[in-house]
């Protein structure tokens, strides 16, 4: 039997980890530490993938009980494979080259080749599987559901398609990364072995924090790599700890340790309250004694290092530091042996760019192929090029004058220039989305670079500014949710994070195409970015990057009463308290942002004369029982926290008596009341106070609300929350 079969290989395999293990340290002390053969990482990657199989078999056999002849096929047809497998290499016959520990006749290479050839076979035959699997996937999508139109596109899995970096994770995994293996039983060796020389190599390379540099031109897939390195099993199973941060063009020191601390253990919005020192001293703490791999993506400067790598402590236990830069002279500034990723060949584009466009197949129509070979040629070697052509083609398989199109404008392009190369594509993608998706699109530039946007947020805003019509029965939020889905599959926009239920919960843009994203905003005067002192530019939407507030006494006369719609402020440990927030230049603002504005005294009070406000969004502390927040009637979404724990909000508690409010996030400690009149808008609420001093709560008042957080108050009868039953949409409950 199959599974019995992939038993037994499991067994023999874990039983020959040791032994392995000594051979491979003897192997490297008989070389005197010059070499080091990855033989246990090997074993390390042929268990994970049996373990798969087996997974899977068992998967087949409870499919098979409930009479799935597709399971069946598919089990007998692995069933084979296995079989096909343990002939082909005669593990039964020859089970001491796996397990014995009398290896008299075979080199430590002899065995890895022969583990590395039985590794590449069982790959093959998961990757069968997952083709099969992906296949039954698409037919019982045809069966059960209807396609909408332009409105409904199912995320594809397509968009996780990478081509061209095995070689290169196996190098930086096997070579530079992980050496836990060795480390297992390598003092064991040196214990008995008198050999100085080998002893300061496992001191000085493999013991000694290492830095990795991984350096490329922007969109050549760095990130990409990383990722996989980052994720990779034996990545995972060799640190006690991982974390990742976003660096970025403008470092800030802050943002580096929290984005870090967050990685390895909970946090909360407190911590942003706590100066920088304490919170490098928290890090440098969770990091002691752990063997830890740090992963620092997308570094500009060697500043940002210089900032941050005093807080790595050096535990001599092999932890590693891992690198993105675009720059080759910070790569050499961090390593004498940085890592260069290498331009993508034409075979691994042409791969990529089929796969993308016409799916696992490959299948490429003949009259699409010259021309398609035309437009590879002339992606210049960047992944990224690739993929955002790719996402404009896949929409476009009908229509050869696209195609003709993107090939006119890859020719005009010079071998060597990358940068006007993207900036075509993304231009020209920009030219055929439809045209409810530009303004969308051109939105993402608001946020600074390489932002990773919460989507519940990112629609709210697109609600707010008017971007989303509606569409048959669907939620403003739902066909907004399909417009972000239309972007993702056209590659202009990334995930960053699935929810539970398989929902994109965050998403963002790579900084390639975040850049001609805001130049164009910029050049149509639809975007004006505030990232200093000076003053801003007419424009509808106000992305403030720094600690200012954007619109003064002075600067407000530059501006027509009806020019700007949205304030964002993005700057981080802004405190405001008595300066004028408000201008006649504000009269008709949809949106502003001040979600991490901490306002020290309640809120300005003159933002009740913004009565076109759709979004707002505001930290504070302090009593708000005399701001009027139902002058503002044409409110959609209001956010209104504390950043300091300790002084907690105070609110009216009519907020849910907005007219056309869809969504409501508060502190619990100022939770909401039901409204007191039926409200078909609400979408979402943090959140509603539920006290058994007072009557059942009729939840028919909200008969659509999608999202609830329930704040109790008492000691509540079994049946006091019955009347939940009329929510009929209710998706998520706290």
């Amino acid at each position: 039997m199959a599974f019995d079969a992939v038993t037994t290989l499991i067994k023999i395999v874990e039983a020959a980890e040791q032994d392995i293990m000594e051979l491979e340290v003897l192997s490297i002390l008989y070389a005197e530490g010059l070499m080091m053969v990855s033989l246990h990482e090997t074993v390390e990657l042929l268990s994970y993938k049996l373990h798969f199989l087996q997974a899977f078999l068992v998967e087949c056999k409870t499919k098979m009980n409930d009479g799935d002849t597709r399971a069946r096929r598919l089990y007998t047809d692995v069933q084979d494979e296995v079989a096909r497998i343990y002939e082909k290499y005669e593990i039964n016959s020859k089970p001491r080259l796996l397990y014995s520990g009398d290896y008299w006749g075979y080199s430590c290479e002899d065995i890895h080749h022969l583990l590395k050839r039985i590794v590449r076979d069982i790959e093959e035959v998961k990757d069968r599987i997952l083709e099969v699997k992906r296949r039954a996937a698409l037919e019982d999508e045809e069966q059960n559901i209807t396609i909408w139109d332009t409105y409904q596109n199912a995320l594809k899995t397509e968009n996780e398609v990478i081509v061209g970096f095995d070689s290169d994770i196996e190098k930086i995994v096997n070579r530079r990364l992980c050496y836990s293996y060795f480390m297992r039983s390598v003092f064991t060796i040196l214990r008995n072995n008198n050999n100085d020389k080998f002893r300061r190599y496992v001191e000085n390379v493999v013991l000694k924090l290492q830095v990795i540099p991984l350096v490329g031109e922007g969109g050549i897939g760095k990130t990409t790599l990383a990722k996989r390195v980052y994720g990779h099993p034996i990545t995972i199973a060799s640190f006690h700890i991982r974390a990742w941060v976003v660096v970025s063009k403008v470092h800030n020191l802050k943002e580096m340790l929290i984005g870090l601390l967050r990685c390895i253990s909970p946090i909360t919005s407190e911590i942003y309250n706590i100066d920088e020192a304490q919170i490098a001293e928290k890090l440098s703490t969770s990091l002691m004694g752990q063997k830890y791999l740090i992963l620092l993506d997308d570094i500009w400067t060697t500043a940002a290092w210089d900032a941050i790598q005093g807080y790595f402590p050096e535990n001599f236990n092999g932890s590693r530091v891992l690198v993105t830069t675009r720059f080759k002279e910070v790569s050499e500034y961090l390593s004498t042996n940085p890592y260069q990723v290498k331009y993508q060949t034409f075979s691994d584009r042409w791969e990529l760019f089929s796969r993308k466009v016409f799916g696992q197949s490959q299948c490429v129509p003949s009259e699409y192929e010259p021309i398609g070979e035309r437009i590879v040629l002339g992606c210049g070697g960047l992944p990224l090029v690739v993929v955002l052509i790719s996402g404009l083609l896949a929409t476009a398989k009908g229509c050869l004058e696209i195609w003709r199109d993107v090939a006119r404008t890859l020719d005009g392009v010079g071998r060597y220039d990358n940068n006007k190369r993207i900036s075509k594509i993304v231009s020209l993608s920009y030219k055929y989305l439809p045209s409810h998706l530009k303004a969308c699109f051109h939105y993402f530039g608001v946020f600074p670079e390489d932002s990773v946007i919460p989507v519940k947020k990112l629609i709210n805003l697109w609600v707010a500014e008017g971007f989303i019509k509606p569409h048959n029965n669907m939620s403003l939020e739902e066909v907004g949710e399909s417009y972000l889905h239309d972007l993702i599959n056209r590659s202009l926009v990334q995930i960053n994070e699935l929810s539970i239920d398989g929902k994109v919960k965050s998403c963002n843009i790579h900084d390639r195409v975040h850049e001609v994203c805001v130049r164009e905003a910029i050049d149509g005067n639809t975007l004006c970015i505030i990232n200093g002192n000076h003053a801003p530019k007419a424009s509808h939407w106000l992305s403030c990057q720094t600690s200012h507030w954007p619109i003064t006494r002075a600067s407000y006369g530059n501006f027509g009463p009806d020019e700007i719609h949205s304030v964002l402020c993005f700057g981080k440990d802004v405190y405001h308290s008595k300066c004028r927030l408000v201008y006649p230049c504000l009269k008709l603002l949809r949106v502003l942002d001040l979600s991490l504005f901490k306002c020290s005294q309640g809120m300005p009070r003159e933002i009740t004369d913004l009565v076109h406000l759709r979004y707002l969004a505001l930290s504070t502390i302090g009593s708000l029982y005399e701001f009027q927040f139902l002058k503002l009637n044409k409110l959609v979404t209001l956010i209104v926290t504390s950043w300091m724990k300790k002084c907690p909000l105070q609110l009216p508690c009519d907020i849910l008596d907005l007219r056309q409010l869809r969504h409501l996030h508060v502190d619990k400690r100022c939770s909401q009341y039901l409204p007191r009149l039926v409200k078909k808008n609400l979408q979402a609420v943090y959140w509603l106070k539920v006290a058994s001093s007072d009557k059942k709560p009729n939840f028919k008042m909200v008969p659509n609300l999608r999202e609830l957080g329930i704040f109790i108050e008492g000691k509540l009868v079994p049946s006091y929350l019955g009347s939940l039953v009329y929510l009929h949409l209710l998706e998520v409950e706290v």
